[in-house]
């Protein structure tokens, strides 16, 4: 079957590669007709955080084939310097089928290695590539022909665009706001916290990215200290099934605050749980949740609130 999908996609590829047209340049005019069969592609923001979509109009015109040149489309790199692949180059879709409207995607057993956010935002942009595709509704992912899980171990069943609403698209001058709830430390940095504060943030933005924005700005009241570094920087936070995944780079493990690891880690935890639609959350750091955050907290691990922490 490998083989046989691996011949295929060689055709397509050269079928797609030798035909021109795949995107409009501002300012073009489209027939109602080209314009019916444009659909888009899905690709990540450099920073990985992100899906975002660039116009596209399928060649063929039948069902599998169309549902081939997706395919093929997923090896191909963006124009756009200023984007990425969904899929690295090390993983890939072994092997297709449809059954009714629901498309099944095999993809490589390397994708179980990627970071988890990057797994949701894989999903997210295969699904709403596939389901552009007229005859196509759900799309149920499997690993090397095994059922795909969620972090907590549930199986991952068909999904639909709907499965996927949060933070796709551009919306120019679009905000909203949000009453958070942020703990900092205090003057000794063993103990949290609680500031409350309304914050205006972009509609681009997840919830769960704000909040981690506005613990590295710092606290506002008097008597209450910044458990991380502003300078730190944040690659990702996404959020998914509960669960938010915050992915810093080395930065985090390099702060001149004296503030205990435990402090810093539920910070982040009961902010983002009081704040957001989220139960747990898990830490990485440039991607990996191996070893630990600074010295002793484990990367990986899946935090829950944590009250006795809080000055009374």
């Amino acid at each position: 079957m490998k083989k046989v999908m691996t011949v295929l996609l060689i055709l397509v590829l050269a079928l797609v590669s030798g035909l021109s047209g795949c995107s409009f340049p501002p300012g073009s005019r489209e027939s109602d007709a080209e314009e019916d069969k444009k659909t888009y592609i899905y690709y990540l923001n450099k920073k990985e955080d992100q899906i975002e979509k660039v116009p596209y109009t399928l060649k063929e015109a039948d069902l599998d084939s169309r549902i081939m040149e997706m395919i093929a489309m997923q090896t191909q790199k963006p124009k756009q310097k200023q984007l990425t692949g969904l899929l690295p180059e090390d993983t890939g879709i072994q092997s297709y089928k449809l059954s009714d409207t629901t498309l099944r995607l095999n993809l490589t057993d390397s994708y179980r290695e990627l970071p988890a956010s990057r797994q949701i935002l894989i999903r997210g942009g295969l699904v709403r590539t596939f389901t552009q595709i007229d005859g196509i509704d759900k799309v149920l992912f499997t690993l090397d022909g095994r059922t795909m899980k969620d972090s907590y171990g549930n199986v991952i069943g068909p999904m639909s665009e709907e499965n996927f609403v949060e933070n796709t698209g551009k919306t120019i001058n679009s905000y909203q706001s949000v009453n958070m709830m942020l703990y900092f430390t205090d003057e000794t940095g063993t103990r949290l916290v609680p500031e409350n504060r309304k914050v205006y943030f972009s509609s681009n933005e997840p919830v769960e990215k704000a909040v981690v924005e506005e613990i590295l700005r710092g606290p506002q009241v008097s008597g209450h200290y910044p458990v991380l570094d502003s300078n730190t920087n944040i690659i990702s936070v996404l959020a998914h099934d509960g669960l938010c995944y915050v992915n810093f780079d080395n930065s985090v493990r390099n702060s001149p605050l004296t503030v205990r690891e435990d402090v810093l880690v539920y910070s982040i935890v009961n902010s983002l749980v009081d704040t957001c639609k989220v139960k747990k959350v898990q830490f990485s750091v440039n991607g990996k949740n191996s070893g630990v955050i600074r010295s002793v907290m484990e990367l990986g691990q899946q935090y829950r609130r944590n009250a006795e922490l809080i000055s009374s």
